[in-house]
């Protein structure tokens, strides 16, 4: 500090002149401006820290993470499509050849990576035009589907886990409903959303053979021997365009008298048999 400013500062005001009172307020003024800062300064920061400070198991800490909401979510699932074309068709309504929708199935159902499966196929009809499939299988919900695409007929299966479905594959069954011999499986004929177009009623068939008097009655008229008609398996019946169709084999004497046995379809319309088809 120079002399000037030293007696300014430490003489007294009343011996001062007007040029050292000036300036003795200026000095005053910038003690003040910048002794007050480190004080606000202090001010601030204790305020600021108690903001921050705020105990995270207080009520209201408590509260704020009691109304955050979570959305479910959930990973997308990984699906495997395959479209096997045309396929052959035996006398029994199952898909021939060494490549079919169930060896397909089998395949794609030990791949661990992927959550759904589809697998669309025609069967090859012994009349008309093919007969469309598509079987779906969400391995995550356990659900099966067996559908026919024509008229939206699905045979739907839940409860179907995978090991119970593996060993299904693996001992060469063919029809889903001996799902029941290897997972807990419920069953359910969903045919709510079928337009059915064939002609007249539904064929009444027996529950406890199969059989359809319709077509039974229709056999043994044209047979050569009706005492001797036997009948050996039923398909169930089904519509299929215009008709009600039934496959039915059955065995009697022919012309000659010898032992013949015969495997067809059989088309209704409004009660009567109207079309066969032989099945070689």
């Amino acid at each position: 500090m120079d002399k000037s400013t030293k007696e300014v500062w430490t003489g007294n005001r009343k011996n001062l002149s007007p040029e050292g009172q000036e300036k003795r307020k200026s000095i005053n003024k910038k003690i003040f401006k910048f002794g007050c800062l480190p004080i606000i300064g202090l001010i601030i920061l204790i305020t600021l820290i108690g903001v921050f400070s705020t105990d995270d198991n207080s009520p209201e800490a408590e509260n704020a993470t009691n109304n955050t909401e979570f959305k479910e979510e959930l990973p997308n699932p990984i699906t495997s499509k395959v479209n096997l074309g045309v396929l052959k068709m035996d006398a029994n309504g199952y898909s021939l050849g060494s490549k079919t929708e169930l060896t397909e199935l089998k395949r794609l159902v030990n791949i661990d990576s992927i959550d759904v499966i589809e697998i669309i196929y025609e069967l090859q009809g012994s009349y008309g035009k093919n007969i469309g499939k598509r079987i779906v299988y969400d391995k995550r919900e356990g659900h099966l589907k067996d559908i026919f695409t024509e008229n939206n007929v699905i045979e739907d299966y839940k409860n179907v886990s995978v090991y119970g479905l593996r060993k299904f594959l693996e001992n060469g069954e063919k029809g889903f409903y001996s799902l029941e011999k290897y997972t807990d499986v419920k069953y359910d004929f969903n045919n709510r959303e079928m337009t059915i177009k064939a002609v007249g009623k539904e064929p009444e068939q027996s529950e406890l053979d199969g059989s359809v008097k319709i077509v039974k009655d229709y056999v043994k008229n044209i047979a050569n021997d009706a005492s001797s008609i036997k009948f050996l398996e039923w398909s169930k019946v089904s519509p299929m365009g215009d008709f009600w169709v039934v496959r039915a084999k059955f065995k009697g004497t022919n012309a000659l008298g010898g032992m013949v046995t015969e495997n067809k379809w059989f088309y209704i319309q409004n009660g009567k048999v109207v079309k066969t088809k032989n099945i070689n």
